[in-house]
């Protein structure tokens, strides 16, 4: 999500509760309130959460809570943003049994499954469901920015919480409210699965068998998990809520399932200040506040966003308008300011420079524009320098990075920078190494596999490949303005043949 303002306001709501967060952008929770519904007026409790809050200074963001939605594990054979998009519009319809028309679909990345595949977590909630919260915001006198799905913001949250880094094993976690749960496998720093389960804490603070129920849909959820194909499995349990009615049930758990799980609890990684503390800890003791908190705290983070198509095309026309307004202020602010120079400028000729101003500094002059001919001149050899310069630190730059197992057959190099590698490889996942480290490299950008192929060599069959990329310190001629005309011997320079191209 894209933040344009100083706070974003995060509001969650169901048949019976409407809750609101405050949140910064350095993620400090700023105001915390909840209101109950009552006759079914969901606007007129909205209105009442969000008294005291800042809303004109901030985005307005509606928090998805898991359950409405359906998420499958898909793999796409694709890496570009817009082709995996359309794939899955086009996949969606699989997966749930509503039209195409009726449903919204987003997507989270999982990671890279093999070459030219993406594992994406699929999101698919109803239409209907979004246009509802819309029409909620519009009677409460707001605007919605965007939709966030509370389980990615969670998993965000957590990842942040626990400093995960992208070689840890996956987290699952259990946000545990009133009426329900929501288990949420966290990995790579974000969700890589989602599933409700319909055990809260008011059936596990009065039926001993809710535990055991809890426990067999974890079960469930975890062969669900796995049969997706993802590869790695969470080696660790936790729950985000530490109300009393759970406190034996990690060990319940641990003892059915013979993994590690503990209680972490939410509040310990709020930055907020004591007043949402004492919220926190009054008006949250029974329910979770951690799906409005979370999606404020990662909203700059999340992927995700379920806003239908037709909402976006009129925000769009609308800020259009409104540019076109700005513009059109400005034109004639700068008519004004254009016609003020001018009558300046004829009125400062008049009294200045018909008073021998020229005449003056005519000497000075000459030495100006002696010395624009010699910046002139600096800059041609400048360039020259540079451009005789780049191959040789790209060379160099290769040979550091290059393994031991990969061959290069070909390197050449353009007058724009752009750079063409042809070589053959042991395996190709040194190529994709090499392609990895070329990435990461502050020499080169745009690193991209042109092709990639199997080939016979000396008896052996090795992958060949070329690569393309740009370095990154490349720049076009910088144009001198009025400079002076360029002296024969500067032409010969600037006509100087850089080394174009370098053969290995």
């Amino acid at each position: 999500m894209n933040l344009t303002k100083s706070r974003v306001i995060t509001i969650s709501a169901n048949a019976t509760l409407v809750k609101a967060a405050q949140v910064t952008r350095n993620g400090v929770v700023e105001k915390l309130a909840r209101r109950n519904i009552e006759n079914g007026l969901i606007d007129v409790a909205l209105r009442q959460v969000l008294a005291g809050f800042d809303v004109g200074q901030a985005q307005i963001v509606w928090v998805l809570p898991g359950e409405v939605a359906t998420t499958k594990n898909v793999e796409v054979p694709s890496t570009d943003n817009d082709e995996i998009e359309s794939i899955l519009s086009l996949q969606a319809a699989r997966h749930t049994p509503f039209n195409k028309e009726e449903i919204l679909t987003s997507y989270l990345k999982v990671g890279v499954s093999k070459p030219n595949f993406t594992q994406v977590l699929l999101i698919i909630v109803k239409r209907d469901a979004i246009k509802e919260k819309i029409d909620i915001l519009k009677g409460a006198g707001l605007v919605m920015d965007t939709v966030l799905f509370a389980p990615e913001a969670v998993a965000r949250f957590y990842a942040q919480a626990f400093n995960v880094k992208k070689t840890d094993a996956p987290v699952a976690l259990l946000d545990v409210s009133m009426q329900g749960t929501n288990f949420i496998v966290q990995s790579n720093g974000t969700a890589v699965m989602s599933r409700h389960i319909p055990v809260g804490i008011e059936q596990l603070a009065v039926d001993a068998e809710a535990v055991r129920h809890m426990s067999d849909e974890i079960k469930v959820s975890l062969e669900a998990y796995e049969q997706e194909g993802v590869d790695r499995k969470p080696v660790k349990f936790c729950f985000t809520t530490d109300h009393p009615a759970l406190a034996a049930v990690p060990q319940v758990i641990a003892e059915a399932l013979g993994i590690q799980v503990d209680i972490q609890s939410y509040k310990k990684f709020v930055k907020c200040s004591k007043v949402v503390q004492k919220s926190l800890a009054n008006d949250f003791a029974d329910d979770s506040a951690l799906d409005i908190i979370a999606a404020g705290v990662s909203a700059a983070k999340c992927q995700a966003e379920l806003v239908p198509q037709e909402v976006r095309d009129q925000r769009s026309v609308a800020e259009k308008g409104r540019d076109t307004l700005v513009a059109g202020v400005l034109f004639l602010c700068a008519l004004f300011l254009v016609g003020f120079a001018l009558l300046s400028k004829v009125y400062f000729k008049d009294q200045f420079l018909q008073q021998n101003l020229l005449l003056k500094y005519s000497a000075q002059r000459a030495e100006v524009k002696n010395l624009e001919s010699m910046i002139a001149r600096t800059e041609i050899l400048r360039q020259y320098l540079q451009a005789r310069s780049l191959p040789l630190e790209a060379v160099r730059e290769l040979y550091r990075i290059i393994p031991q197992e990969i061959f290069l057959s070909a390197v050449n190099m353009d007058d724009a920078g752009m750079v063409s590698i042809q070589g053959i490889s042991d395996s190709m996942s040194k190529v994709f190494g090499f392609v990895t480290a070329l990435e990461t490299s502050p020499l080169f950008e745009g690193v991209k596999t042109k092709s990639t192929s199997t080939k016979k060599d000396r008896g052996k069959e090795v992958a060949a490949f070329e690569i393309i990329m740009k370095l990154s310190a490349a720049e076009e001629p910088v144009a001198v303005p009025n400079a002076a005309p360029e002296t024969k011997e500067a032409a010969k320079v600037k006509k100087g043949d850089s080394p174009a191209s370098v053969r290995q």
